[in-house]
């Protein structure tokens, strides 16, 4: 007779479940990120900020900006060696952009001769134009734009920092007529879809509404 002291022990089996006869939970989507549009100052602001700016230097970061589109590292990244302002067609070389790719920017008249003006100074001038860190430029923003909402002339509130004068100057050469595909190797966009999002501030640029009776 077996007492329950000498009962051997038992050995737990598990059972294997047969495969494909449980469904599988369908597979998590991707959540896409939500797009905003880009914060833009229209042309009056973009020219009343700049005149508020506290210094020259950030006058002319800005007008790097507002006038060439550039990154704000870009801007601050400038050299003298970088610049081609004598011929017909001037032009800023960028180097080490995004990704890592120069490109070649064209350069508005405006842009220009506060370039010309900066190097004539002297000739032996070289490395960066603007020796300070980004830090620095975007307390330059922030004061001028304080000075911006003090006059009256932007509500206050508005989101305005250091990257705000290239969506700006996007809109104002979409506005303008210039290609899409022109605007975006400026911008040094690797795909022109990330430029079709400055469409989106251009609601109507060939003034078409104003024509419909």
């Amino acid at each position: 007779m077996t007492t329950p002291e000498n009962t051997p022990p038992t050995t737990a089996v598990r059972r294997r479940r047969p495969r494909g006869i449980y469904p599988r939970a369908p597979a998590s989507q991707p959540q896409q990120r939500e797009r905003k549009l880009p914060v833009y100052l229209d042309q009056s602001e973009v020219n009343a900020l700049s005149a508020a700016a506290p210094n020259p230097e950030a006058r002319l970061l800005m007008l790097e900006q507002r006038r060439a589109g550039l990154r704000v590292s870009e801007a601050l990244a400038l050299e003298i060696a970088d610049l081609h302002m004598s011929s017909d067609r001037p032009t800023l070389t960028l180097r080490n952009g995004k990704g890592r790719v120069d490109r070649e920017v064209p350069v508005h008249a405006e842009l220009q001769n506060a370039l010309i003006a900066i190097t004539s100074f002297g000739s032996d001038r070289q490395g960066r134009l603007i020796q300070v860190p980004r830090s620095t430029a975007w307390r330059w923003v922030q004061a001028a734009l304080g000075r911006f909402v003090e006059a009256g002339q932007l509500p206050a509130g508005r989101k305005v920092g250091t990257h705000t004068l290239r969506p700006s100057y996007a809109r104002h050469l979409l506005l303008n007529g210039v290609p899409i595909n022109y605007l975006s190797d400026w911008l040094g966009h690797a795909d022109l879809e990330t430029t079709l999002i400055y469409l989106k501030l251009v609601s109507d640029p060939a003034g078409t509404l104003a024509h419909v009776s």
